[in-house]
C-alpha cells in the first residue's frame, strides 16, 4: 500500500494516492478553549473544572471529543482518541438535573429522542443517554433512572474533506455516472467531522455543487462563515424522507447524510441514485468486507450507488489517515 508525506505527516492511500486529511485547531470560546459555549451554561462548575484540569495536562493539539458522566462511577473524557478518567463522581440526581437543563427544563418535550438514546444540543452536540428503559411491544416508550450521559463534541476542521470532495468530482468526470462515496470507520473515529467538511467543500469554492444535507439527528451543524455555501439542510427528517425531498423537491446535485445501513433506507437511496444524484454518506464498520455483509449496504453496492469506500483512521495528532477502496476492487472479490 503506497505512502506519501505531507507537512511532516505520513499518509496511507490506495491507487489514486489520496493524501491524509489535514485538520485545523477549532476556534472556541475564550472562557474555555476546549468546552463549547453551549455546554458551559449546562454543566455544573464541578464538571467544568474537572474537565479543564484534565485537558490542561495533555497536548493542546489534541481535541476534546467526549465527556462521559456516570452515576456513582468516575466520569471520563476522550481527548485525542485517549480515554482519561476524572477525579469526579456524580450521583443519579445530579445526572437527572443536568439532563433536565439540557432539555430546557422539559424532559417531556425531548422524550421521543431520549427513548431513542440521545438528545441533540445547539451546535450539533449529541448527548447519548443511558438508563432504565420502559418497553411496550418491543419498543422503548420511556427511560428512567438515568445512569450515564455521553456528550460528544463536534469540531470544525477548516480544510478537512477537500480530498474526498475532489475524489467525488473526479469520479463524476471520469465515469459520467453519479456514483457516490461511503465513509466508514468504527464509532468515535471522526466520520461526522469529516462528513461535515466534505459537505462544506462540495458546497463552496469557485464551482459549488447544490448540496443538500439530510441531518436526521441535528449533528451536521455548520459554522458561522458558511453563509456563502451553496447548501441546504433538512434537519430532523427521517433519512429516507429527507433523501426523497432532496432529490425531488430541492434539485440536489449531491446529497450528504450520516449513518446509513438498513434495508428500508436502501430503497430510498437507490431511488435517489436513479434520479442522477450522487450520495456521500457514512457507516459504522472496520472493513469494506464487513460492510458488504450488511443487507442494506450490499443492496446499495449492487445498485451501483458508491464508486469508492473510504476507511478513516486517526493519525494520533488530531487529523486522519484514510484508505480508498474502489468499487472495482470490491466487485473483484464478492
Amino acid at each position: 500500500m503506497p505512502t506519501q508525506t505531507r507537512n511532516g505527516f505520513t499518509t496511507v492511500s490506495r491507487k489514486d494516492g489520496a493524501p491524509r486529511l489535514p485538520s485545523l485547531d477549532v476556534s472556541s470560546p475564550a472562557a474555555s478553549p476546549r468546552i463549547p459555549m453551549a455546554l458551559q451554561t449546562l454543566l455544573p462548575p464541578t464538571v467544568i473544572d474537572a474537565v479543564l484540569k484534565a485537558c490542561a495536562a495533555v497536548d493542546a493539539r489534541c481535541l476534546l471529543e467526549e465527556i462521559r458522566l456516570r452515576a456513582d462511577r468516575r466520569a471520563s473524557l476522550t481527548v485525542g482518541g485517549r480515554n482519561l478518567m476524572l477525579d469526579l463522581t456524580l450521583n443519579a440526581t445530579e445526572l437527572f438535573s443536568i439532563l433536565t437543563r439540557m432539555c430546557g427544563g422539559s424532559l417531556y418535550a425531548y422524550s421521543q429522542n431520549i427513548s431513542r438514546g440521545y438528545v441533540t444540543l445547539d451546535g450539533g452536540i449529541r448527548v447519548g443517554v443511558a438508563g432504565e428503559a420502559t418497553c411496550e411491544d418491543g419498543r422503548v416508550v420511556g427511560v428512567g433512572e438515568i445512569s450515564a450521559l455521553c456528550i460528544r463534541i463536534p469540531h470544525v476542521h477548516g480544510n478537512v474533506g477537500s480530498e474526498v470532495a475532489e475524489l467525488l468530482k473526479r469520479m463524476r468526470k471520469n465515469c459520467g455516472e453519479p456514483r457516490g462515496i461511503l465513509l466508514y470507520a468504527p464509532p468515535g473515529e471522526g466520520k461526522t467531522t469529516l462528513l461535515r467538511g466534505v459537505a462544506a467543500c462540495l458546497a463552496g469554492g469557485r464551482d459549488p455543487w447544490r448540496t443538500v444535507v439530510v441531518d436526521t439527528r441535528g449533528e451536521l451543524t455548520f459554522p458561522v462563515g458558511g453563509e456563502s455555501l451553496c447548501l441546504d439542510v433538512l434537519t430532523g427528517y427521517p433519512r429516507e424522507l429527507g433523501v426523497s425531498i432532496a432529490t425531488r423537491s430541492l434539485n440536489a446535485q449531491v446529497i450528504v447524510c450520516d449513518e446509513i445501513g438498513d434495508g428500508r433506507e436502501a430503497v430510498s437511496l437507490i431511488s435517489a441514485y436513479h434520479g442522477g444524484v450522487p450520495l456521500v454518506a457514512t457507516a459504522h464498520g472496520s472493513t469494506w468486507q464487513e460492510l458488504m455483509r450488511r443487507r442494506g449496504i450490499r443492496m446499495l453496492h449492487t445498485a451501483g450507488i458508491f464508486g469508492a469506500y473510504v476507511r478513516l483512521r486517526r493519525d494520533g495528532m488530531g487529523g486522519f489517515l484514510y484508505e480508498i477502496t474502489e468499487r472495482s476492487e470490491v466487485d473483484a472479490v464478492i
